[in-house]
């Protein structure tokens, strides 16, 4: 059996992580009854599509004769993946300023406008990634075009939420406490949110190509390509901010255990994945850290 390379491995502690938190996603989703303003629905999805992207990639590292497909759709499925996570975002607002803002058809409608938007970044997402590979060989520019546009998108999505999450807290003495905390824990996860956005942006002009072939002449900007740039940035910028947002908006669903209690779990978690999945090869206590903080 071939042996797994560095991102074959984070793939595997990806999936091991992503499946409680799709398991208890999906168990919020029926609870709220597949409603898409509940944001958990997005947040089920996200996950899903983590676990997917993590498959996706230790199939192609285990098969005997790899498929470049498996990792097209790997690749695809990491930028894209940004796409729910925002989507849940507007989703969790909406539902703090229910009988509130949520009320008001003007902030109503920049949510859904909003949401239409990160469907638009979404599409740019996939058929960028498409584009350029063996399907459509003669179209590269216009996939590095399509999939810059995309992380442009995303960007431009999260300033309005950033924007609008502001305003939301105008109508915080109208608002019933229970929903008061679900918008603080908003407010809490949009800075890491920021930082996953941030990478995405990096991520897109790091190479002229999806497999990160190309790199960008500027080594600054070449080390944040997610292939062939470095795993320490790629594993802390872009797997971090997702499963800190997680946590904050999950923290009062899971077992209601303190987060400190929270952290030492996970930290124990990562650190034997750690163990196991990498080995001596790589330990230091930089690396350890880096992974404890996930």
């Amino acid at each position: 059996m071939p042996a797994l390379d560095i991102h074959g491995k984070i793939a595997a502690s990806q999936i091991a992580f992503y499946t409680p938190v799709a398991a208890f996603t999906i168990a919020l989703v029926w609870r709220y009854a597949f409603r898409r303003d509940a944001g958990w629905l997005f947040l089920f999805i996200f996950s899903i599509a983590r676990i997917s992207e993590g498959a996706l990639t230790l199939a192609g590292e285990l098969v005997q004769q790899p498929k470049v497909d498996l990792f097209i759709a790997a690749h695809i499925l990491q930028a894209a993946a940004l796409a729910p996570l925002l989507l849940s975002t507007i989703g969790f607002l909406g539902m703090a300023g229910q009988s509130t803002y949520s009320e008001i058809s003007r902030v109503s409608l920049i949510f859904r406008l909003t949401g239409l938007v990160t469907l638009a970044g979404l599409a740019l997402s996939i058929a960028g990634g498409i584009l350029g590979t063996h399907i459509s060989p003669d179209k590269g520019n216009i996939g590095v075009i399509l999939r810059r546009a995309s992380a442009g998108v995303f960007v431009g999505v999260y300033v309005i939420l950033f924007l609008a999450h502001l305003g939301c807290w105008t109508y915080h003495f109208q608002m019933r406490s229970y929903r008061l905390r679900l918008l603080g824990g908003a407010t809490l996860a949009l800075p890491f949110l920021g930082v996953r956005v941030a990478y995405a942006i990096l991520a897109a002009w790091s190479a002229s190509d999806l497999f990160g072939i190309s790199l960008s002449s500027r080594p600054s900007l070449a080390k944040f390509n997610p292939v062939n740039g470095e795993w320490i940035t790629f594993l802390m910028m872009s797997h971090r901010a997702l499963t800190k947002t997680q946590q904050i908006k999950l923290r009062k669903h899971l077992l209601r255990l303190p987060v400190p209690y929270l952290q030492a779990l996970r930290y124990l978690l990562l650190l034997s994945l750690y163990n196991l999945l990498i080995g001596d090869k790589y330990t230091s206590i930089y690396n350890v850290g880096a992974w404890a903080h996930l």
